[in-house]
């Protein structure tokens, strides 16, 4: 599918992203992702380090439940770390 970015949201210390996509025929979904820094070991290879995918949900048919849920999952991920 061809999903394009719609919306970001950023938790407060900028260490997660949630990102909603939408796709031609309509269906939305989000992506969680964590900011994982780099490590001594990586000489330089990752700069600061990287974005890695945690969630990706799955496939809704409106944009309201979806962003719903983004922002749930981006609140949820802060718990506990």
């Amino acid at each position: 599918m061809d999903w394009r970015q719609l919306e970001q949201q950023t938790s407060s210390d900028g260490r997660a992203k949630v990102e909603m996509q939408g796709d031609p025929a309509g269906h939305y979904r989000y992506v969680l992702s964590g900011w994982i820094d780099a490590a001594p070991e990586d000489e330089g290879a990752l700069g600061d380090g990287v974005w890695s995918v945690e969630e990706i949900s799955g496939n809704y048919g409106w944009k309201t439940p979806c962003r719903n849920d983004a922002a749930r999952a981006l609140r949820l991920r802060g718990v506990g770390t």
